[in-house]
């Protein structure tokens, strides 16, 4: 089996090598096109959740009245319920 010799092999990294730059380069460009294009929604205080903090949507009394299969929506009249999305 033949192999390539040292030229060959050296050109052909070179290749790689550029195309890598070339690519590498591109990908900055467009991140920083999309850092200006959306600036005024990064700039923005959100009045969403952080991902860590969770939503409260029952209390304790629904949790055990779910387990017993029974209704603790129907039970707690006057209190706000919660429907699944």
């Amino acid at each position: 089996m033949r192999t390539a010799s040292p030229a060959l092999t050296a050109r052909f990294s070179d290749i790689v090598a550029r195309v890598g730059d070339a690519l590498r380069s591109q990908r900055e460009i467009d991140a920083r096109r999309a850092l200006q294009r959306y600036r005024h929604l990064l700039g923005e205080a959100h009045d969403t959740l952080p991902l860590n903090e969770m939503i409260p949507v029952s209390n304790e009394e629904d949790i055990s009245g779910n387990a017993h299969r029974s209704d603790a929506c129907e039970r707690a009249a006057g209190h706000p319920t919660f429907e699944r999305a």
